[in-house]
């Protein structure tokens, strides 16, 4: 009797080539959609830099599309999350989090892309919910429970960690918005600092404390 070849699970070593292939691959289509934009992009082109067959390229992804998606997931996953401490101040764990997520996104690929999203965004109108749907899984809804765990913001958390996270990136807005610098590190903690807790005194938290 044969057996299940199926069953036999990969060995380590297969496993992880295919992973670092897997990446290798995302990596030069983010770079190739940074460079020449979404339309211009083929798979065809994607397959020969990345050193695989079409076939495989459609087995990992199934178009173009599909591909876009997991290259801006793959960007996205990089974010960084809120930890909770047992700082008394949860505002030094706001503070570690806005310097990690502001260094994260003046990453140049991280830029590339924002600027790739805002300039075909109104072409691609899938663009939209994509990056809706980055923001609130990876960044508003996280951060929202964060500010409701740690008594900062209960009653609107959504809208709470929506204005800080727009506090935070204020930077790079303007750089993508009127050409402005991106910060430097010691500019980003400065920034940070300012914003965190500008926030915190605006804060069910912080009006408590004042109130004290």
């Amino acid at each position: 009797m044969e057996a299940d070849s199926s069953a036999i699970p990969a060995p380590i070593g297969r496993a992880d080539q295919t992973l670092a292939k897997k990446r290798r691959l995302l990596q030069i289509a983010r770079e190739e959609f940074i460079r020449q934009g979404y339309r211009a992009v083929t798979m065809d082109a994607i397959a020969q830099a990345a050193g695989v067959s079409k076939r495989t390229l459609y087995l990992w992804h199934e178009d173009k599309a599909a591909l876009f998606r997991a290259c801006l997931n793959a960007g996205v996953e990089r974010f960084p999350l809120a930890q909770f401490s047992d700082a008394a101040e949860p505002e030094s764990d706001l503070r570690a989090f806005g310097v990690a997520l502001l260094q994260e996104f003046t990453r140049p690929s991280t830029v590339g892309m924002a600027r790739l999203l805002m300039r075909e965004a109104h072409e691609f109108s899938e663009f939209g919910p994509l990056i809706r749907q980055s923001r609130d899984d990876y960044l508003a809804r996280p951060l929202a429970e964060y500010l409701v765990r740690t008594g900062i913001s209960k009653r609107d958390s959504g809208s709470a960690a929506m204005l800080l996270l727009s506090m935070i990136l204020a930077p790079v807005h303007n750089a993508l918005l009127v050409d402005d610098a991106l910060p430097d590190e010691q500019q980003c903690r400065l920034h940070v600092e300012i914003a965190v807790r500008t926030f915190m005194r605006g804060t069910e938290r912080g009006a408590n404390a004042a109130a004290a």
